[in-house]
């Protein structure tokens, strides 16, 4: 899936998917039950920063086995992608600079992010 170094993984809060991303822009999906499964994979311009799942927003199609699919993402080119393991994927906003750190906070239900330009969005 990845052709170029990996520097970002993370895992949904149950454990159940584990997202990568690497420095080319492109993001693996994947399902962490029974070993490792590839789910789908996005691309985007530039290295990928961030990434981290919403615990609150979760995707509720009852023909899919997850708790907590869906997750944002950001890179090195500004842009904040909001996505999910059923191949959804669409830029929610962009920044100027690179996205240094997204943050999901839980009881605003909201996503905070911090750009290189000390932007707070």
């Amino acid at each position: 899936m990845h052709h170029a170094p990996i520097n970002e993984i993370t895992f949904s809060n149950d454990g159940s998917r584990m997202v990568s991303g690497d420095i080319n822009g492109t993001i693996g999906v994947w399902r962490t039950h029974r070993g490792m499964t590839s789910v789908c994979t996005y691309s985007r311009p530039g290295a990928i920063t961030q990434i981290v799942f919403c615990s609150l927003l979760i995707n509720q199609d009852p023909n899919v086995d997850n708790v907590n699919s869906l997750f944002f993402f950001g890179g090195n080119s500004g842009y904040v992608c909001l996505a999910d393991d059923l191949k959804n994927c669409s830029e929610v906003c962009k920044v100027p600079g690179a996205v240094k750190n997204i943050l999901f906070y839980e009881k605003e239900n909201s996503v905070i992010v911090i750009t290189s330009h000390l932007l707070l969005v």
